[in-house]
């Protein structure tokens, strides 16, 4: 089978959030189950226009920039269309599927639908609902909420990445069942193996060796609720004085938040690093953590959490959509509620007893490497293309 994908970044053009590993793998994954898949992104400063890598086409495509993003996105989705099908007139086949991913891409295959009957299909990654942490706003974000309902009601199969994200997009865009499919985000476990010394890694960020050490992972947004983290810091801090919180990310909360710290008194205990410059320095930081925090108001999945057990280690995750799912409580994690009483008291559990943290750590290695295959994951996504009509 011949197979598209539109995707907005991938981790071998412009890697921006978690929709990056799961196209990247996704694509390797189909490729090894005998598929030919080219994938369409955009084109990084300084890459080439095209790249085999891992038996997989890319196609780095430029586009036409613009202040208003949504139009930029359109145009995002122009290039793909052309630059598709002249690769399909220049290898004399077309595709047998076009897969686009999250509302960045809607418009794509909307246009392949509307113009071509093409057989396409959208994975929807999170809501602009849940992106803006259960609410709707008008302006910019009411224009990308018709992008996606658009998406969902052309595309043939609508696919999310958890049955949370499976009710949400069934609320909010009414998408039947007949069309609508769950296919969870995989890991990869090896790209988290190998020895370090975590001493090492603390020291750089001013973090002794034996501080108890919580990781956040993700955009400083409204969904993610770093302020719910950060607020339950003075919380932990009563308990264990020596404890630090570390936010690994960007958004546009970051000034908000440092300020708070500094109301709340406890600046020294944080850290704002921004966003990672490379996997290495990420996958050490999970490493190096005793416990990662997934706070959110609203997770689609929680690709966050198999990072966390990949590394070994425990997870805090709020019961708000995906990483509920996947985490048994006192398992390989505990389940806290939306609000940073909960949130502390979680940690603090954490931090009240190591060896048990260890071990629910080690469970959740277990669990991401045989529940979360992205081979498994390839699998179902192949079968929804057989599905397809045509």
């Amino acid at each position: 089978m011949r197979i598209a994908f539109y995707a907005w970044e991938s981790l071998h053009s412009i890697p921006v959030v978690g929709v990056a590993a799961h196209v990247t793998e996704m694509a390797a994954a189909l490729q090894r189950r005998g598929h030919e898949v080219h994938v369409f992104t955009r084109l990084g400063q300084g890459q080439s226009t095209y790249q085999w890598i891992d038996g997989v086409h890319y196609h780095r495509c430029p586009i036409e920039l613009h202040p208003d993003f949504v139009t930029e996105t359109n145009n995002m989705c122009n290039s793909f269309v052309y630059f598709m099908k002249q690769t399909e007139s220049f290898q004399g086949a077309a595709f047998d599927v076009v897969h686009g991913h999250d509302w960045l891409c809607a418009k794509g295959i909307v246009q392949l639908k509307n113009n071509d009957g093409r057989r396409v299909l959208l994975t929807l990654h999170s809501t602009e609902y849940g992106r803006c942490g259960n609410h709707h706003f008008n302006g910019q974000s009411d224009r990308v909420r018709a992008v996606e309902a658009e998406g969902t009601h052309r595309a043939d199969r609508v696919i999310a990445v958890s049955g949370a994200l499976c009710g949400e997009i069934k609320a909010q865009y009414h998408v039947p069942d007949a069309k609508l499919r769950c296919v969870r985000n995989g890991i990869n476990c090896a790209r988290f193996d190998g020895f370090i010394d975590p001493s090492i890694c603390r020291a750089s960020y001013g973090i002794g060796p034996m501080d108890p050490t919580v990781l956040f992972v993700g955009r400083l947004t409204i969904q993610k609720g770093p302020d719910l983290l950060l607020e339950a810091v003075p919380g932990v801090l009563a308990m264990r004085p020596d404890a630090k919180v570390v936010f690994a990310g960007d958004g546009y909360m970051r000034g908000a938040l440092e300020h708070r710290a500094n109301e709340l008194g406890v600046r020294h205990a944080v850290r704002f690093l921004g966003s990672m410059s490379g996997d290495g320095d990420l996958i050490n930081l999970y490493k190096s953590a005793d416990v990662v925090c997934v706070p959110s108001r609203n997770e689609p999945f929680g690709i966050v959490v198999l990072e966390a057990w990949a590394a070994g280690k425990p997870v805090v995750v709020t019961r708000n959509g995906g990483p509920v799912e996947m985490v048994t409580h006192n398992h390989e994690g505990l389940v806290a509620y939306d609000n940073p009483g909960s949130i502390c008291w979680a940690l603090k559990e954490i931090f009240s007893n190591f060896p048990h943290a260890r071990w629910m750590g080690e469970r959740g290695r277990v669990k991401a490497a045989y529940g979360f295959s992205w081979d498994v994951a390839a699998a179902q996504t192949e079968g929804i293309y057989r599905e397809l009509p045509g």
